[in-house]
């Protein structure tokens, strides 16, 4: 998720309410385990995601995940910079 997250950064997260796309979460994904990834489009009830990196897995490889391992939000980071506030 570099440059949002760097290496080392401790994330803070959430619960969330509701999923919006747009925003970063941590997912358990089937294949690749605990994933950090930003949340994307909708399709046929399954979410896509992508990372922020252009090295990151692409969008084929990761697939899309059911909204059920879909297990936190991240909302801030504390790091080398300080910390932050993630969207």
């Amino acid at each position: 998720m570099s440059p949002t997250l760097k290496d080392g950064d401790i994330v803070i997260t959430i619960k969330p309410r509701s999923l919006r796309p747009g925003l970063i979460y941590v997912v358990d994904h089937i294949d690749l385990g605990r994933v950090i990834k930003r949340l994307g489009d909708v399709e046929n009830g399954r979410y896509r995601l992508s990372g922020d990196n252009a090295k990151s897995t692409p969008r084929p490889v990761m697939g899309t995940v059911e909204p059920g391992r879909i297990k936190a939000r991240a909302i801030m980071t504390i790091g080398s910079r300080g910390i932050r506030r993630l969207r």
